[in-house]
């Protein structure tokens, strides 16, 4: 079953420790532990397929003893069966109790749930986790068990997968409740990378925007019955757009149960809840239906596997990047800063594939030039060469800039080396992106003492930005340079020397990255958004 980053944590479905009041702490010189585990877990009647539980230590990388931890299974009649996960060799089962001992700073035990024969839908029981070791205090943890729940899924939107800057596509999300019970109000989550826009702001809506992101989580109000589908209202539209910076990107879409009012506390109280935008005066009205009978307790979903869904874009677009000349004077043995400058255009940004970085600078130093320091973001892959990576993300209109500290070792008049930027190939030299317009400014000459005092040419203007943003360095500038000059834009003719000549015109579109805004949740929100019940059965892909 995949994992949540986001809705999971914000729902309080990860470890709620009990924390140990401060005088006590003061107190005491002993570490203090905490155990980490569910606070809910859904199981579905009559399956005999069993659930995953895990407890672990945190705050113990300095502990290397051992710990014994005792989980309490007395409160679990007619709910649950829970034992040690298969293979595991830890635990002694006492009958109301298991006792199981590890060893170690990650010390923890693995458990495995199950209904019980003939348990009804909607009874739930509490599992307690104690634990004690010498020289150090253990917080417990509990899990609230419970049979049945509501499954929502939710259904994949046929959306154009190649859209044009600026241009905007309706989202007409439709969900089900496949569970055997209602869920006592749902969480939207949406999720889109840096290129892509929200347009409509909704009050009972949370938004937070990242370098990389923009999520908006809402909370629904109602009962959504199990066996029933919804969509989104007519009246209360939702939208996204491709702004002007849009190339590869990515939208992930999700419905989730909303939280029950002590999740909601214990989110707030762990800093989970983002921050809200102006409101808008806009208010969603949710559509009455009939209310089934409230269960007693509604529990997490039984299967988080189908509740989100995410499309990948690829919207044609470009991004040019330019190297910037470098110059830089001195006597032999003069010690020299000189920063290497490389810049997105735009008027996209660009991700990297996977971990790779987004954009790489390689840097031919002139004749007579030694590193003595050089960035942590470059390595030599020759003694007179170097390569820097910037991050996995360049922004629009973003610089990087990698100082280094020179020594001229031998003077030599007109010395020519040469800065590169591209993406890294197949065999791991710079290429250029495939999406980059412009070839001739892909290099820069890297020019020492020069007989002629070289002319700085203006910067072009910035490319537009539906998304203004801040641009950052990939790392930090040295201070005033003392015998060095940074030349601004463009310069068409390649560097001679060791450059090897301009980039060649191969390689491919950049990768997707993973959506960010972890631990989002809109928690309490007296607004309704918009949805009203289809005809029919379940809303299936």
């Amino acid at each position: 079953m995949r994992q949540r980053i986001s809705l999971l944590a914000a729902c309080g479905l990860v470890a709620v420790g009990l924390t140990t009041p401060t005088a006590m702490a003061a107190e005491s010189a002993d570490p203090v532990l905490r155990l980490n585990g569910p606070a809910a877990l859904a199981l579905r009647q009559g399956s005999p397929q069993p659930v995953a539980l895990h407890y672990g230590l945190l705050d113990a990388d300095t502990f290397g003893g051992e710990s014994v931890l005792t989980v309490d299974l007395t409160k679990l009649a007619g709910v649950a069966s829970v034992k040690e996960a298969a293979g595991g060799k830890k635990c002694e089962d006492k009958g109301t109790t298991l006792v199981c001992k590890d060893k170690g700073p990650h010390s923890g035990v693995d458990l495995e749930a199950v209904a019980v024969k003939d348990a009804k839908d909607g009874v739930s029981g509490v599992l307690t986790v104690t634990g004690t070791a010498a020289g150090a205090t253990i917080t417990p943890a509990s899990t609230t068990l419970s049979v049945g729940g509501p499954d929502l899924v939710m259904r994949k939107l046929d959306l154009k997968k190649d859209p044009k800057p600026g241009e905007s596509q309706a989202l007409p999300l439709a969900f089900s409740n496949e569970g055997t019970l209602p869920a006592k109000g749902v969480v939207l989550e949406l999720e889109a990378t840096h290129g892509m826009e929200f347009p409509e702001r909704y009050d009972n809506c949370t938004y937070r925007t990242t370098r990389t992101s923009t999520t908006a989580v809402c909370t629904v109000e109602g009962d959504f019955e199990a066996k029933a589908a919804y969509e989104l209202a007519g009246d209360s539209p939702l939208h996204l757009k491709a702004g002007a910076n849009a190339l590869t990107e990515r939208f992930g879409y999700g419905i989730y149960p909303a939280p029950t009012p002590q999740q909601a506390t214990d989110a707030n109280a762990k800093g989970s809840v983002a921050g809200g935008a102006t409101a808008s005066g806009r208010k969603l009205v949710a559509r009455k239906k009939a209310a089934p009978a409230a269960a007693s307790l509604h529990g997490p979903d039984l299967n988080l596997a189908d509740n989100k869904r995410v499309i990948e874009l690829s919207v044609p677009n470009k991004a040019d990047f330019a190297a910037e000349p470098l110059t830089v004077k001195g006597a032999a043995g003069t010690t020299v800063k000189a920063v290497v400058t490389a810049r997105n255009n735009g008027p996209a940004w660009v991700t990297g594939t996977g971990n790779d970085p987004a954009a790489v600078v390689d840097v031919a130093l002139p004749e007579g030039m030694k590193v003595l320091t050089a960035p942590a973001a470059c390595r030599a892959v020759q003694p007179e060469q170097y390569r820097c990576a910037g991050g996995t993300t360049v922004l629009e209109n973003e610089k990087l800039e990698f100082p280094f500290e020179l020594k001229i070792e031998k003077a030599v008049k007109d010395a020519k080396g040469a800065i590169t930027v591209g993406r890294l190939g197949a065999k791991g030299d710079p290429e250029r992106h495939a999406f980059d317009p412009v070839l001739a400014n892909n290099q820069a000459p890297f020019t020492a003492n020069p007989t002629v005092t070289p002319t700085k040419s203006p910067s072009p203007s910035p490319s537009g930005s539906a998304s203004p943003s801040a641009s950052t360095s990939a790392s930090p500038t040295a201070g005033s340079s003392t015998g060095s000059t940074t030349g601004n834009g463009n310069n068409a003719s390649a560097a001679a020397g060791r450059s090897g000549g301009p980039l060649a015109s191969t390689g491919s579109t950049a990768g997707l990255i993973g959506v960010a805004g972890a631990g989002l949740l809109a928690v309490g929100a007296a607004l309704y958004l918009s949805f009203r019940r289809r005809a029919g059965g379940g809303a299936h892909a």
